[in-house]
């Protein structure tokens, strides 16, 4: 179906796809993973940079403000020394000048002797009247007949409500002798809710400002949420970030959750909590981001495969041409070799095929062509040959057939037995090739018995044949003068040894059969023993074992005793070759004997023709595919 051209493309196409195809998805997949991992850990890193910028910056900002309280405490110091200073040396009469001075500050002032004002100020009062406390529980009032040593100074934190402002606002109070007296300064702190609302607004600058120096990759981003999941601060695709759901979120505030969103969103993400503000810390990158660079290099890889596969097509396209053309030549020449007539004669044929052949190419090609030309060659030689071979042996098989007909024509019919009251024979014979060297015959004696002779010559061919017809010669010969089965086939073995140099031999049954008594004289030299089947069911199959010598025609001198049966009315008679027990089937098994003696157990009663095509037909069902290994030769006759 594909021409050599077409497979040599093929397995070119496929050896380059089947090497760069493992390259690519090994090294992609190493490359995706290695990717993955490094990406996991820079995403955590720089979920980690961002919670750290917070903490640290939170941290400042704390420090700030406790810089800020310690600022006024120290401010608060100064101002309760110098007006100590003042009010020992001078009196209280500048107090009101101070509370002046320091209200334009944003300070207040107020001096108490025996729990009573001497320099009062109604906030101060308020603050320190009967039964306030400061955010640590301490009654403010008995701050005020506290005693104190010259450079004691106690501090306390309070808050009064403040009409200017909504809510209340807190205030550092510290407490100092003055003179006889206790001297309560008042500094207001910012307001706890705007100091918070305050240090969330620079915070989160201070925090978009740090995430604007992030480099983040294609579609990731980085951003603030507050407790609800609102967005605060962020860099990069926000979109979709205010719809982290809520589950999520619960779980980032027992520790950092972090994992792999698959669906319509698709991203690896790491949500953390700061606890102090109640923020969370969330990173989204897109796992096709990820993926990138492994795409990348496997599409490069795809790229420099597919360059490099062309390339070699084109090699291989020329390599092909160079090839496909000479043996395009050489099928055509084997076409016009074929159309020759190599009966006729013809001169040139081999200049004609070689026309134009690369046979002087040093390749497979070349000794391709000059093996084409040697075939070519022989071939002429041989085909001249084979027709003077099969001349002769054209000529051997029609004298073969000749001489199969004239063997046939020396032995009687199959269905030839004289025909006369109480007696009926068939024969039959199958040479296992044209001529064979068993023999069979039936006829009248001199004496008005029926002769029954049957053989089987130790060769095959056309030299068992010439055998057999002396054999058969002999029979008749030797019966003729009136002589017994047993003097008969004494003569026959003198007269075969006599001249015999091939040592060739037959064993030879002769038999001599009275219809009207059923007495049967025989001999058999070494022949298979017949088998007699009653007409009676009762009576068991038996076979004539009893011999009345060896071998015909081997040796001279050899006496043959005379053998005697008598059959019953109704009783058959089988005789064989050996080419019946002794088939053979694909297997190796012999047909035997006993099958014989089986198949005449089923056919008693039956007529002679019938007894021997149903014996032939159960020996070609045991044979099956195997071939005929001998002739097979069976005469069957009956006491009717």
């Amino acid at each position: 179906m594909f021409s050599l051209r077409s497979k040599m493309f093929l397995i070119v196409g496929c050896a380059v796809a089947f090497s760069a195809a493992p390259i690519i998805w090994f090294s992609h997949k190493a490359l995706l993973e290695r990717t993955l991992e490094r990406e996991e850990e820079a995403f955590v890193n720089t979920v980690m940079l961002v919670e750290d910028s917070i903490s640290v910056r939170y941290l400042n900002l704390l420090t700030s403000q406790v810089e800020a309280v310690l600022a006024s405490k120290d401010r608060m110091r100064r101002t309760a020394a110098l007006i100590r200073e003042q009010v020992e040396s001078e009196g209280r009469r500048e107090l009101g000048s101070w509370q002046a001075a320091l209200r334009d500050q944003g300070m207040r002032m107020a001096c108490f002797e025996d729990g009573r004002p001497v320099a009062e100020d109604e906030l101060v009062s308020v603050m320190t009247a009967a039964g306030t406390e400061d955010f640590k529980g301490q009654s403010l009032h008995d701050m005020l007949s506290g005693v104190y040593g010259e450079r004691d100074i106690r501090f306390a934190v309070t808050g009064v409500h403040a009409p200017e402002q909504s809510g209340t606002q807190p205030f550092l109070l510290s407490f100092s002798r003055a003179g006889r007296g206790t001297l309560v300064l008042a500094d207001p702190l910012v307001n706890a809710e705007e100091g918070r609302k305050q240090l969330e607004r620079r915070l989160l600058d201070a925090v978009q400002e740090r995430l604007e120096d992030l480099e983040l990759g294609q579609g990731a981003s980085v951003a603030v949420l507050d407790g609800k999941g609102r967005l605060l601060a962020g860099k990069g695709d926000l979109s979709g970030v205010e719809q982290v759901p809520a589950s999520w979120l619960e779980k980032a505030a027992d520790g950092p959750l972090q994992g792999i969103e698959e669906g319509a969103w698709n991203v690896m993400y790491r949500l953390v909590r700061f606890k102090a503000m109640d923020w969370y810390v969330a990173a989204f990158v897109p796992m096709s981001a990820m993926t990138a660079p492994a795409s990348r290099l496997a599409a490069q890889q795809l790229c420099v495969a597919g360059g490099f596969l062309a390339v070699s097509l084109l090699v291989m396209l020329f390599a092909a041409l160079r090839i496909a053309r000479p043996l395009r030549l050489l099928a055509r020449r084997a076409r016009e070799l074929a159309a020759e007539d190599f009966g006729v004669e013809h001169a040139g044929l081999a200049e004609k095929i070689t026309r134009g052949l690369p046979v002087g190419r040093h390749d497979e090609v070349g000794e391709l062509s000059g093996a084409f030309v040697h075939m070519a060659k022989a071939l002429d030689e041989n085909i001249s040959r084979l027709v003077e071979t099969l001349s002769v042996r054209q000529r051997m098989q029609g004298e073969l057939n000749a001489a199969r007909d004239i063997q046939m024509g020396i032995l009687p019919p199959a269905g030839g037995a004289l025909s006369c009251p109480g007696y009926a024979a068939a024969a039959f014979l199958e040479p296992a090739k044209e001529v064979g060297g068993d023999l069979y015959d039936f006829f009248t004696a001199p004496d008005g018995r029926q002769a029954i002779v049957i053989g089987d010559v130790s060769d095959k061919g056309v030299s068992a044949a010439l055998f057999m017809s002396m054999t058969v010669t002999l029979v008749r010969y030797t019966l003729g003068e009136g002589l017994s089965p047993a003097e008969a086939m004494s003569r026959i073995n003198e007269m075969l040894a006599r001249n015999n140099p091939s040592c060739m031999f037959v064993t030879l049954f002769i038999g001599l059969f009275d219809p009207e008594t059923g007495e049967l004289d025989y001999a058999s030299g070494a022949h298979c023993p017949p088998f007699v089947a009653s007409a009676d069911p009762a009576v068991p199959v038996r076979a004539l074992t009893e011999t009345s010598g060896p071998l015909v025609g081997a040796l001279s001198g050899m006496e043959y005793r005379a053998c005697r049966v008598r059959l019953e009315t109704g009783d058959t008679c089988l005789l064989y070759t050996d080419g019946v027990s002794e088939a053979m089937n694909a297997d190796g098994r012999l047909f035997g004997e006993e099958s014989i003696a089986d198949c005449l157990n089923h056919m008693r009663g039956w007529t002679p023709d019938a007894v021997i095509c149903g014996v032939m037909e159960a020996v070609k069902k045991h044979r099956g595919t195997a071939a005929q290994s001998d002739d097979i030769t069976m005469l069957c006759f009956r006491r009717a």
